[in-house]
């Protein structure tokens, strides 16, 4: 903070910081504006009122009186208030919300090396938020916050790097973040460390960070989880440890999860079989547009299996879901219930080779042989060609 003016205030100010820090706000705050009310050269008198109506410590919150403050101080170089005076203008509070403006004041900040400034000024660069987005110098920007201890900046320079392709800066980053505690480093370095991406292939790493972002509640790393013991990847194959951590992503709504959990009650997986909850579970995860589960629904009523009865009706709405979701293997069995009368009353031709064709065009083999079945018409109708004998 740059120095205040010298005067007969000075040991009062002395005293109202001594309060101010032992968190005596009511008797700082009275301190306080009787010197600001006497001298208008002390600035930091000026930020450390404003702090206190800003947060309302000690006093009544006014933000927008703190906000006129913190612009005194901020214009006589005391760098904190330079900061809030951007945090002011990003959220919009006591003033009016200026993107620009909270740029230039972390921009002012950030060159006395004010750690959370260069986190923000990262972001808005990161961001194009205020000012040009260019990815390089948000990352200088963050990673200068990160040096000083601010766990977001590591995170979000990390996810720059990546960005950049510099894949070992990122993991490094990610490592440092993860180590801090920061759920989202956990995981995207256990990702590093399963996948080699810059750094050593380590199975064992991996599962230890992602079972530490999973703990603290990391939907995906706990699919993740549970998934590896599934599989016994990298760890002891254990369906009762996979289904713990399908059940706690799934009360989380994460529809990877609640598939699964539909699988193990449909075949009786590490959990006692119940195929009308394992149908439950994949009807709520096709509900949340989960496109494995909506062909799971439209398999299990097309070709039913025991404890299921067909329902070629129900079937073509998940077929249907399905293909307008792009699923290509979803837009061939679509075309197979127009063209076979499954779930509606009569064969459509027409629809039949609309669905054949758009799978045949995305590069679906089965569909492509489908279309050489059908002509058209002179009058453009969709015909199947004669067989054959």
């Amino acid at each position: 903070m740059a120095e205040y003016k010298i005067n007969e205030f000075k040991g009062a100010f002395k005293r109202a910081e001594e309060l101010y820090y032992e968190n005596k706000f009511k008797e700082a705050v009275a301190i306080f504006e009787k010197i600001v009310e006497n001298d208008s050269n002390d600035f930091a008198s000026c930020y450390f009122l404003a702090d206190c109506l800003y947060y309302g410590k000690g006093t009544a919150k006014d933000i927008k009186k703190a906000f006129q403050l913190f612009m005194i101080a901020a214009t006589n170089k005391i760098t904190e208030a330079c900061y809030m005076v951007g945090l002011c203008y990003l959220e919009g509070t006591g003033t009016k919300q200026d993107s620009t403006q909270a740029v230039a004041w972390f921009s002012e900040a950030a060159k006395y090396a004010h750690p959370l400034s260069q986190y923000y000024l990262g972001l808005a660069y990161m961001k194009g938020d205020g000012i040009n987005k260019d990815i390089p110098r948000a990352a200088q920007w963050l990673v200068h916050a990160a040096k000083q201890g601010i766990v977001e900046a590591t995170r979000e320079a990390a996810i720059c790097y990546e960005a950049l392709s510099k894949f070992k800066g990122a993991a490094t980053l990610y490592l440092n973040g993860a180590e801090a505690g920061d759920v989202y480093c956990q995981e995207r370095i256990a990702d590093c460390y399963a996948d080699g991406i810059g750094t050593l292939q380590c199975t064992e790493l991996a599962v230890h960070y992602y079972e530490e972002a999973a703990n603290q509640g990391s939907v995906s790393a706990q699919v993740k989880m549970a998934n590896r013991y599934a599989n016994g990847n990298g760890v002891g194959k254990s369906m009762k440890k996979a289904i713990f951590w399908y059940m706690k992503a799934a009360r989380a709504n994460d529809s990877e999860a609640i598939y699964h959990l539909g699988e193990c009650y449909l075949d009786g997986n590490g959990i006692f079989k119940n195929v009308e909850q394992g149908i439950a579970y994949f009807t709520k995860a096709a509900n949340q547009n989960y496109v494995p589960a909506m062909i799971k629904l439209a398999e299990l009523y097309t070709d039913p299996i025991e404890d299921v009865k067909e329902d070629l009706i129900t079937a073509k709405y998940w077929w249907t879901k399905a293909a307008e979701a792009g699923e290509l293997y979803a837009m061939f069995k679509l075309g197979e219930c127009f063209e076979k009368a499954r779930g509606i009353p009569q064969p459509d031709l027409e629809s039949a080779y609309k669905w054949y064709k758009l799978a045949s065009d995305k590069g679906y083999e089965d569909a492509t042989a489908k279309i050489g079945l059908f002509t058209k018409s002179l009058t453009g109708k969709i015909k199947m060609k004669k067989q054959r004998k």
